[in-house]
């Protein structure tokens, strides 16, 4: 009689003495199989058929199949050799798919139960134990606001089982943090000072609501109050924004007494496609409508538009080991708008040169990658990308310059249609907390998709510079300078070699 049911499954052996008398296999028999159809896994032991083995051989066999279930994910199946008396060369090999016995929930969060309980709703007691579908609804519940979640697997009541115990801690109910930067435009005002406060569950809904307020030392303002919500057992987010901005022009414009506001109000919907440990995949699908409107008083002149836009995009995300290991990402979007002028006159001045209002369509890309290298090195490249159907309003142009641009030139140098901009970083990190960093930045634009007249339509700007980054937990401090290496007029404010960028960031 053999009996290998209390055996964990061993490594595949081809010594004989060691497993005792040999066997001719004529057939194998599966028992517990439930995801895998008999054909797929008989497969697997189709080449021992015909051959002696022993009881090693045998296990080897079993091992075979567990291997098959746990390369798919289901990392607690077991296929083992159950008692059993072996005629004729026929040997049972039975299947323990290792399913749930039941999934428990201990919540001391300020997301109420029934919100857990609903992202939870797609593991149930019975089913088989799937790494990966596991992974995705215990990080769907760690990304609500309010709730800390961890899982743990603990042996079930019937053999071949396991119980899931998620736990969810309290998070704190406001974080927030306070900025001071120089990332403002020179003539709205450069030096910047700028607050944002989250406020995670307020509803006990896994909900959030976010207010963000920036004030500049010229006369820009700028005020924004989002919230949203997960819905459905998916947790999909559903959520919605509305900001206010308000700028006037100084220095040089000054005498013009220009100035103007900008209303938003923006939808969206986000869904997560795939959650895993080394990949993930958001889709989401936003709507903004925005209330742009300008003015010049010592002419007399204010102008009004409107811009609607709805945009689907794509995020992934992801690590590998790729040449000592990296992250990478990715976003794809594009975005269906129309633009609306509402006087006379700009229209006017729109149907004689640029010809921007009406329908207007727009694909952005963006790609990184943070690349590991040896010692305490790492190499960060990305690039962004727009093209666009039609001429566009400057609220949805493309802009070079800036921090996050190329950093040797002003906040909006070198505005167009469509583009491309790329950055290069060679990172050192001496100790933990501090960054240095050699970089390199370039890119291009055109002007207008459709030009109208005979002037310049390209733009191309370069740079290279140095950054310090130093964090600790409840702060950063950005620094960098960067030269350009293309040198051309700018439009957006006064020439600067080097250009210095500074944030201050305190969390709380």
């Amino acid at each position: 009689m053999l009996d290998d049911s209390a055996t964990p499954p061993a490594s595949p052996s081809a010594t004989g003495d060691r497993g005792g008398s040999l066997l001719r296999l004529r057939r194998f028999i599966l028992t517990g199989n439930r995801l895998y159809d008999e054909a797929a896994l008989q497969a697997l032991l189709a080449d021992l058929i015909g051959t002696e083995q022993d009881l090693d051989g045998l296990r080897a066999a079993a091992d075979r199949i567990t291997r098959y279930y746990q390369d798919r994910g289901y990392l607690l199946a077991r296929a083992y050799l159950p008692p059993q008396e072996i005629e004729d060369g026929v040997v049972t090999i039975a299947v323990q798919e290792g399913v749930y016995d039941d999934i428990t929930l201990d919540n001391r969060s300020r997301v109420d139960d029934a919100v857990l309980r609903r992202g939870l709703s797609a593991l149930k007691a019975g089913d088989a134990v799937h790494i990966d579908r596991l992974e995705s609804r215990l990080q769907a519940l760690n990304e609500l606001p309010g709730a800390a979640v961890q899982g743990t697997l603990r042996p079930g009541a019937a053999p071949g089982s396991t119980t899931l115990r998620v736990d969810a801690a309290p998070t704190p109910l406001a974080t927030g943090s306070i900025e001071a930067d120089n990332f403002g435009g020179y003539y709205t005002g450069e030096y910047r000072l700028s607050g944002n406060l989250d406020i995670d569950s307020p509803l006990r809904l896994g909900d959030q609501l976010g207010l963000r307020l920036l004030a500049s030392d010229g006369r820009q303002r700028y005020y924004q109050a989002a919230y949203r919500v997960p819905v459905g057992p998916a947790l999909t987010r559903l959520g919605m924004n509305v900001s206010h901005m308000r700028y006037a022009l100084g220095r040089e414009f000054d005498i013009l007494e220009a100035h103007g506001t900008a209303r938003t109000t923006g939808f969206f919907v986000e869904q997560p496609l795939v959650y895993g440990r080394q990949f993930q995949l958001r889709a989401q699908l936003t709507y903004e409508d925005k209330r742009l409107s300008d003015a010049m008083d010592v002419f007399s002149v204010r102008d009004g538009k409107r811009v609607q836009i709805a945009t689907a995009s794509l995020t992934a995300s992801g690590e590998d080991g790729l040449f000592g290991g990296g992250r990478s990402a990715a976003l794809l979007s594009y975005g269906w708008g129309s633009l609306r002028l509402d006087s006379a006159r700009l229209r006017a001045v729109d149907q004689a040169y640029t010809q921007s209002a009406g329908g207007f369509g727009k694909a952005n890309l963006t790609l990184l990658r943070q690349q590991n290298l040896p010692g305490p090195f790492t190499l960060y490249a990305q690039v962004n990308g727009q093209l666009a159907t039609r001429n566009l309003d400057g609220s949805e142009e493309f802009s070079l310059g800036g921090p996050y641009g190329v950093r040797a030139f002003a906040n909006g140098e070198a505005s167009g249609d469509q583009g491309w901009q790329a950055t290069a970083e060679l990172r050192y990190l001496p100790m933990p907390g501090l960054q240095l960093a050699a970089f390199a930045d370039a890119g291009r634009v055109t002007v207008n998709r459709r030009p109208w007249n005979d002037a310049r339509n390209t733009r191309r700007l370069s740079a290279a510079g140095l950054s310090l980054t130093q964090s600790g937990p409840r702060h950063q401090v950005m620094a960098a300078m960067a030269w350009p290496i293309q040198k051309e007029d700018e439009h957006s404010g006064p020439r600067a070699e080097p250009r210095f960028w500074l944030r201050a960031t305190r969390y709380f």
